[in-house]
């Protein structure tokens, strides 16, 4: 891999993970359920944008089949959405995006005065603003038109979790804006919670900062894992802010 191009998760989280169409090969960069981000360099020129193709990843020693379309390139990138995943390779890339890969996968993307973002494989992504704010959300592999997202709206406010529709996930302008939460009962609560804390844990962070955000951000989870006093509380439809935060390839 070029040492200028992005690194969209952990590399090692991708190491030995590739993309082949034909006779072109590249480097996986970022994976989920729905797309892949793969170098790019002037073989994949030949590749046509404008038609499902046949495609061929390599994960490991897992070899999977399935088809894709380019959606959207630069020098450095190329990402593809997939179109048919049949549903041997669909279980096996589930196994792969298990929550202690996508953990060890999460690396920050940009940070500013205001906000500090992380993202990680199946659409991870990781947002903590100064008042305390936290957002945390990864895509549902059981219906990948939604996320499912745990959000503090600030130091001192309740856990508020449930699954939100992508597209209002992406229209969404800040983490304390109203949320168009889908509610879910306290059996898939629970359980989402539980791969939320498994996928912090396994969270690797470089720095003493980030290893305190990922502290207070698993004792939050646990807290309302295990507390027998509190509940995880559900918010009703509403409407979202029209600012993207999702700004990856």
């Amino acid at each position: 891999m070029s040492k200028d191009t992005k690194s969209l998760v952990n590399p090692i989280s991708v190491a030995g993970c590739s993309v082949r169409i034909g006779d072109v090969q590249g480097q996986i960069l970022d994976l989920s359920f729905v797309r892949l981000v793969v170098t790019s360099d002037e073989s994949w020129a030949s590749v046509p944008e404008d038609k499902v193709l046949p495609i061929v990843l390599q994960l490991g020693t897992v070899t999977l089949e399935a088809t894709a379309k380019i959606r959207a390139k630069n020098d450095a990138w190329i990402r593809l959405s997939f179109e048919s995943i049949r549903p041997i390779a669909r279980a096996h890339l589930r196994s792969f995006l298990s929550p202690k890969k996508i953990g060890e996968s999460i690396i920050e993307d940009w940070s500013t005065d205001d906000i500090r973002h992380f993202h990680g494989l199946n659409e991870a992504e990781l947002w903590f603003e100064p008042n305390g704010a936290v957002l945390f959300t990864y895509l549902d592999p059981l219906d990948t038109q939604a996320q499912f997202m745990i959000r503090m709206a600030h130091s001192k406010s309740a856990l508020v979790a449930g699954k939100i529709l992508r597209k209002d996930y992406i229209e969404l302008s800040t983490i304390d804006g109203e949320l168009p939460l889908i509610p879910l009962d306290d059996s898939e609560i629970y359980s989402k919670l539980g791969e939320c804390r498994d996928i912090v844990t396994n969270f690797r962070p470089n720095a003493q900062l980030e290893y305190n955000l990922k502290q207070r951000l698993h004792r939050v989870i646990s807290e309302y894992l295990y507390s027998t006093s509190r509940k995880v509380e559900m918010t009703r439809m509403g409407s979202a802010r029209t600012l993207s935060l999702n700004t990856q390839p």
